[in-house]
């Protein structure tokens, strides 16, 4: 039984760009955090919302990065 469909070559380029742009955001907020933490004494962020806002990212470029793909191969 086969659950999902193969991705084809343009999903997989889009979510290694989102999975690529998830990765900085947490670097990023990782780097922020840290930082604020030795500057204050105390975190400016808490781990759910840095792995949260990092997934919503990764998914989110992708989602946006196939959604005008199709449509630009709509429009031809």
């Amino acid at each position: 039984m086969k659950f999902s469909r193969k991705m084809a070559k343009v999903e997989q380029n889009n979510w290694r760009k989102g999975a690529i742009l998830g990765f900085y955001t947490y670097m990023l907020l990782l780097l922020i955090n840290y930082v604020y933490s030795l500057i204050v004494g105390s975190e400016l962020l808490t781990s759910g919302i840095i792995f949260w806002t990092g997934l919503i990212v990764a998914f989110g470029y992708e989602f946006i990065l196939n959604y005008s793909s199709r449509m630009k191969a709509k429009k031809y």
